[in-house]
């Protein structure tokens, strides 16, 4: 087990939801030390039970907690995967990923700002507004890097033909 995979994308998962520890805990059925423990490394290897809780509480599997990050590129990209993979995963996964994938993560992405502009104007609280806004950047960087890729991939029609037409 990768402990410090668990805690990242334990953190991740439980921010893109933008559910506090405490309201992670509550849907799991398992107490707020304990979701504050394994976040923080102070539980460095948490029960496989609490890690199923905590799975089903996030609506994925117990593996995607497990999964280390920085091994190759993902079997699917998903909105999960991009915000919860660092800059360097992020963009090895984007290089190996096919046309359809990086398009229905473009898609996703394009969902995803919509839904945070939608949170963004029933936020209450300046806390609450700043972490919207940290995650509309994400996801608009990550949307502008898939954008690139498309752009630039192989299997794009469109750029090989613009590169070839006299400009």
């Amino acid at each position: 087990m990768d402990r410090s995979a668990v805690r990242r994308n334990l953190a991740a998962l439980r921010e893109r939801r933008m559910w506090t520890q405490v309201r992670l805990a509550e849907e799991a059925g398992i107490s707020p030390t304990t979701v504050s423990g394994i976040e923080n490394g102070r539980i460095s290897r948490p029960h496989f039970g609490t890690l199923r809780k905590l799975a089903g509480a996030l609506g994925v599997e117990p593996e995607e907690l497990l999964s280390p990050s920085g091994r190759g590129a993902p079997s699917s990209l998903s909105l999960e995967w991009s915000m919860s993979s660092d800059d360097e995963e992020f963009e090895r996964g984007l290089e190996a990923a096919s046309i359809e994938g990086l398009s229905s993560l473009s898609d996703e992405l394009d969902e995803e700002k919509l839904r945070l502009r939608r949170l963004y104007g029933e936020a209450r609280g300046s806390e609450q507004r700043r972490l919207i806004k940290g995650m509309i950047r994400q996801v608009a960087a990550n949307s502008g890097s898939v954008e690139a890729s498309i752009m630039a991939h192989p299997d794009n029609e469109s750029v090989r033909e613009d590169a070839g037409s006299p400009g």
